[in-house]
C-alpha cells in the first residue's frame, strides 16, 4: 500500500512546480469554476466583459475628456479610454482576487490539501479570458474609427501587445500575492484594497496621458510598472505617448522582483494562514 506523507516546509521556500505541475487539473476546473460563477443566472452572461469597459469609456469620456477637459494628444476620448481600459480592468480584477485568496477561501482550506498557488494561478488564467475579449473589442472599434476616417493611424507594432500583457501578469501576479501574504495575517487589508485600487487608478494614467503632467512628476512612472505598460499599450496601439527605454527596463525588473518576492511571500504565509483563520 503506498503512503503519501504530507509535511510542512520550513523557511523561506520556493513554490512547489511539479506539486503544482500535478494539481493542473485542479487549476483548470477552478479556472472553470470561475468563469461559470462570476456571470451565473445573469441575462447577458460573458457580454458583461465587453459592456464594463464600454459604459467606464463613455463615463470617462464625458466626465474627464469633456466636462473637464482633459486632453487625449489627439485620439478619440472614447478610443483613447477603452485602450487604456482593457489592462486596468485585468489588474483591478485580479489583484483584488488574489489579494484575497486566504480570506476568501479558509473553510476550503481547512479541509483538504492542494498546492494554495493554485488559486491565484486559476484567478489569472480565468480573467485572461476578459482581457482577450476586451483587447478584442478595443480593436474592433479601432478598426471602425480607421474604417471611418476618424482615426488614421494603425501601426504594425499592435502585433507586440500580447508580449505587453506578459508583463501585466506578473506584476499583477506579484502585487496579488504580496498582498495575499499580508491578509493572511491582517485582515483589515481585504477592506482597504477597495480604497488602493482607486489610488492606483488614477496613479497609472488610466485616462490621463504622460504629456499632461508636469515634468517634474514623470519620475512616478519609475514605480509603478502598471503606468508603464498602459503608456506603452497606447503606443504601441495609438502610436502616441510612449516611454523610454530605460522606464521600459525599470518596469520590468520591478515587475520581476515583486513576483519573485510574492511567490516567496505567499509560500510562507499559506503554512499558518488556516491557523490564522
Amino acid at each position: 500500500m503506498k503512503e503519501t506523507r504530507i509535511q510542512a516546509r520550513s523557511g523561506w521556500e520556493w513554490i512547489d512546480w511539479r506539486e503544482l505541475w500535478q494539481a493542473r487539473d485542479l487549476v483548470v476546473l477552478l479556472v472553470r469554476r470561475d468563469l461559470v460563477t462570476k456571470y451565473a443566472q445573469t441575462m447577458l452572461g460573458p457580454l458583461w466583459f465587453a459592456l464594463q469597459p464600454l459604459g467606464l469609456a463613455i463615463v470617462l469620456s464625458v466626465a474627464i475628456n469633456g466636462a473637464a477637459g482633459v486632453s487625449t494628444e489627439g485620439v478619440p476620448p472614447f478610443l483613447f479610454n477603452l485602450c487604456s481600459l482593457a489592462p486596468w480592468f485585468y489588474f483591478s480584477q485580479t489583484f483584488g482576487s488574489v489579494g484575497a485568496t486566504f480570506v476568501n477561501n479558509a473553510d476550503l482550506f481547512r479541509k483538504v490539501y492542494f498546492p494554495r498557488s493554485s488559486f491565484p494561478l486559476a484567478l489569472a488564467l480565468s480573467n485572461l479570458v476578459a482581457l482577450t475579449i476586451q483587447t478584442g473589442l478595443f480593436f474592433i472599434v479601432l478598426i471602425i474609427y480607421h474604417v471611418g476616417g476618424a482615426w488614421a493611424s494603425l501601426s504594425w507594432r499592435i502585433i507586440l501587445i500580447p508580449i505587453l500583457f506578459i508583463e501585466l501578469i506578473i506584476f499583477t501576479l506579484g502585487t496579488g500575492l504580496c498582498v495575499a501574504s499580508l491578509t493572511a495575517r491582517y485582515r483589515d487589508l481585504v477592506h482597504a484594497m477597495q480604497y488602493v485600487l482607486l489610488i492606483v487608478m488614477f496613479a497609472s494614467l488610466v485616462f490621463v496621458p504622460l504629456s499632461n503632467l508636469p515634468s517634474r512628476l514623470h519620475w512616478l512612472m519609475w514605480f509603478n510598472p502598471l503606468a508603464v505598460i498602459i503608456e506603452s499599450m497606447r503606443f504601441l496601439a495609438l502610436g502616441t505617448g510612449g516611454v523610454t527605454a530605460v522606464q521600459l527596463s525599470a518596469s520590468i525588473a520591478i515587475s520581476i522582483g515583486l513576483f519573485l518576492t510574492g511567490l516567496l511571500a505567499f509560500e510562507r504565509a499559506s503554512r499558518t494562514a488556516v491557523d490564522l483563520a
